[in-house]
């Protein structure tokens, strides 16, 4: 080596600490985040809609029924079950009524004439001796009031008592 010159030294970098962390894994972390939230998201809203399918499905299997048995009584009766088990999980008191206090509660969640028309006539057609129905006015007039009625904000407020959830017994 030289020895006029300068003493050079050898290259020295700093200790590598782990914060702060450089910009990629900021962007990572976000990335997950984002992901995370749209996952938990998609989940909810999965599992809220998830009774609407299951009804929905009920309904395309009574029309099939309907189509192999021509029974409009059946239907009839079938489709105001459903009724009934959809009435049940809005409010657990409204299902037990009848007369005017029904035929109002399903007309309230009716958002159409065609639908409340379609569903009243559901009311009466069990106790005619030859009942004739329009299955599938009466199928779609299902489908809207289920839907309408199921996507309330009051259809997700009710929550079973937790005697009832758990299946015990009073």
């Amino acid at each position: 080596m030289n020895d006029n010159g300068p003493v050079l030294r050898d290259i020295h970098l700093p200790p590598a600490g782990w914060w702060p962390p450089a910009a990629g894994w900021w962007l990572l972390v976000l990335v997950v985040i984002v992901l995370a939230g749209g996952a938990a998201w998609w989940w909810r809203r999965r599992a809220r809609q998830r009774p609407l399918r299951s009804i929905l499905r009920e309904i395309d299997a009574i029309e099939a029924a309907h189509a192999d048995h021509r029974d409009d009584t059946r239907v009839a009766e079938e489709a105001s079950r459903l009724l009934r088990r959809v009435a049940r999980r809005l409010d657990p008191a409204v299902a037990s009524q009848t007369g005017p206090a029904w035929r109002a509660f399903v007309q309230r969640h009716a958002h159409d004439a065609a639908t409340w028309h379609a569903l009243d006539g559901l009311m009466d057609v069990r106790f005619r001796a030859h009942p004739a129905l329009d299955i599938p006015a009466v199928a779609s007039a299902l489908r809207a009031w289920c839907r309408a009625a199921l996507r309330a904000p009051h259809a997700r407020r009710f929550r079973k008592p937790a005697a009832v959830r758990s299946g015990a017994t009073p």
